[in-house]
Protein backbone atom coordinates (compact mmCIF):
# COMPACT_ATOMS: atom_id res chain seq x y z
CA UNK A 1 0.00 0.00 0.00
CA UNK A 2 3.24 2.19 0.59
CA UNK A 3 3.88 1.97 -2.80
CA UNK A 4 0.43 3.44 -4.23
CA UNK A 5 0.46 6.55 -2.15
CA UNK A 6 3.60 7.34 -3.31
CA UNK A 7 4.08 6.19 -7.37
CA UNK A 8 7.14 8.24 -7.51
CA UNK A 9 9.84 7.77 -5.35
CA UNK A 10 12.10 10.17 -7.05
CA UNK A 11 9.82 13.06 -6.29
CA UNK A 12 10.52 12.98 -2.29
CA UNK A 13 14.13 12.70 -2.39
CA UNK A 14 16.11 15.93 -1.88
CA UNK A 15 17.97 15.93 -5.06
CA UNK A 16 14.90 16.33 -7.03
CA UNK A 17 14.27 19.99 -5.94
CA UNK A 18 15.23 22.73 -8.29
CA UNK A 19 15.53 25.06 -5.88
CA UNK A 20 18.25 22.73 -3.79
CA UNK A 21 20.63 22.05 -6.98
CA UNK A 22 20.22 25.92 -7.37
CA UNK A 23 21.10 26.52 -3.70
CA UNK A 24 24.50 23.80 -4.45
CA UNK A 25 25.13 25.29 -7.20
CA UNK A 26 25.08 29.15 -5.73
CA UNK A 27 27.08 27.25 -2.64
CA UNK A 28 29.60 26.07 -5.28
CA UNK A 29 30.07 29.39 -6.49
CA UNK A 30 30.89 30.83 -2.96
CA UNK A 31 33.44 27.99 -2.17
CA UNK A 32 35.10 29.09 -5.89
CA UNK A 33 35.34 32.37 -4.96
CA UNK A 34 36.41 31.66 -1.25
CA UNK A 35 39.36 29.93 -2.77
CA UNK A 36 40.38 32.70 -5.93
CA UNK A 37 40.47 34.89 -2.66
CA UNK A 38 42.70 32.46 -1.10
CA UNK A 39 44.86 32.26 -3.94
CA UNK A 40 45.18 36.24 -4.43
CA UNK A 41 45.95 36.59 -1.17
CA UNK A 42 48.74 33.75 -0.95
CA UNK A 43 49.65 35.48 -4.18
CA UNK A 44 49.78 39.62 -2.54
CA UNK A 45 52.05 38.07 0.25
CA UNK A 46 54.36 36.33 -1.81
CA UNK A 47 54.91 39.22 -4.43
CA UNK A 48 55.57 41.43 -0.94
CA UNK A 49 52.54 43.61 -1.65
CA UNK A 50 51.43 42.98 1.88
CA UNK A 51 52.94 41.77 5.28
CA UNK A 52 53.78 37.85 4.61
CA UNK A 53 52.13 36.82 8.02
CA UNK A 54 48.54 38.69 7.06
CA UNK A 55 48.77 37.27 3.62
CA UNK A 56 49.33 34.14 4.24
CA UNK A 57 47.18 34.00 7.43
CA UNK A 58 44.36 35.38 5.65
CA UNK A 59 44.94 32.65 2.66
CA UNK A 60 44.88 29.97 5.22
CA UNK A 61 41.88 31.55 7.01
CA UNK A 62 39.69 31.51 3.63
CA UNK A 63 40.97 28.22 2.53
CA UNK A 64 38.94 26.74 5.87
CA UNK A 65 36.04 28.42 4.71
CA UNK A 66 36.37 27.68 1.29
CA UNK A 67 36.80 23.84 2.67
CA UNK A 68 33.66 24.06 5.29
CA UNK A 69 31.32 26.00 2.44
CA UNK A 70 32.35 23.30 0.04
CA UNK A 71 31.57 20.35 2.38
CA UNK A 72 27.92 22.57 2.78
CA UNK A 73 27.34 22.48 -0.86
CA UNK A 74 28.38 18.68 -0.96
CA UNK A 75 26.30 17.85 2.24
CA UNK A 76 23.94 19.72 0.80
CA UNK A 77 23.45 18.01 -2.39
CA UNK A 78 23.07 14.87 -0.45
CA UNK A 79 20.19 15.75 1.42
CA UNK A 80 22.41 16.35 4.80
CA UNK A 81 21.44 18.40 7.15
CA UNK A 82 24.59 20.34 7.63
CA UNK A 83 24.45 21.98 4.52
CA UNK A 84 21.59 23.56 5.68
CA UNK A 85 22.43 25.16 8.89
CA UNK A 86 25.70 26.00 8.19
CA UNK A 87 24.99 27.37 4.96
CA UNK A 88 22.64 29.66 6.74
CA UNK A 89 24.67 31.01 8.87
CA UNK A 90 27.77 31.30 6.35
CA UNK A 91 25.02 33.97 4.68
CA UNK A 92 24.63 35.86 7.81
CA UNK A 93 28.44 36.05 8.24
CA UNK A 94 28.75 37.12 4.07
CA UNK A 95 26.27 39.74 4.27
CA UNK A 96 27.92 41.12 7.04
CA UNK A 97 31.46 41.30 4.95
CA UNK A 98 29.18 42.64 1.96
CA UNK A 99 28.14 45.41 3.91
CA UNK A 100 31.27 46.67 5.12
CA UNK A 101 32.77 46.25 1.53
CA UNK A 102 30.20 48.43 0.70
CA UNK A 103 31.29 50.67 3.28
CA UNK A 104 34.72 50.49 2.33
CA UNK A 105 33.87 51.69 -1.29
CA UNK A 106 34.47 47.96 -2.93
CA UNK A 107 31.10 48.40 -4.88
CA UNK A 108 30.67 45.73 -7.34
CA UNK A 109 32.48 43.64 -4.34
CA UNK A 110 30.39 44.25 -1.62
CA UNK A 111 26.91 43.71 -4.14
CA UNK A 112 27.88 40.60 -5.25
CA UNK A 113 28.86 39.00 -1.95
CA UNK A 114 25.57 40.59 -0.46
CA UNK A 115 23.46 39.97 -3.29
CA UNK A 116 24.54 36.15 -3.42
CA UNK A 117 24.29 35.85 0.33
CA UNK A 118 20.41 37.44 0.47
CA UNK A 119 19.60 34.91 -2.25
CA UNK A 120 21.26 31.62 -0.80
CA UNK A 121 20.03 32.76 2.70
CA UNK A 122 16.22 32.63 0.74
CA UNK A 123 16.54 29.44 -0.60
CA UNK A 124 18.44 27.47 2.25
CA UNK A 125 15.33 28.89 4.75
CA UNK A 126 12.95 27.82 1.89
CA UNK A 127 14.43 24.57 1.69
CA UNK A 128 14.68 24.10 5.95
CA UNK A 129 11.29 24.86 6.33
CA UNK A 130 9.86 22.63 3.37
CA UNK A 131 12.09 20.02 5.12
CA UNK A 132 10.84 20.34 8.32
CA UNK A 133 7.08 20.49 6.80
CA UNK A 134 8.07 17.14 5.07
CA UNK A 135 9.26 15.61 8.54
CA UNK A 136 5.98 16.58 10.38
CA UNK A 137 4.09 14.62 6.98
CA UNK A 138 5.90 11.79 7.66
CA UNK A 139 4.70 11.48 11.26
Amino acid sequence: MPAAQNPDPAADSPDSSPRRRTAVILLAVEALLLASAAVYCASLAVAGEVTGRFGLGLAVFLGLFTIAVAVAAHSLRRGGRFGIGFGITWQMFQALVGASMLRGAMYWQGALALGLSIALFIMLTTLSKAEHERSLRAE
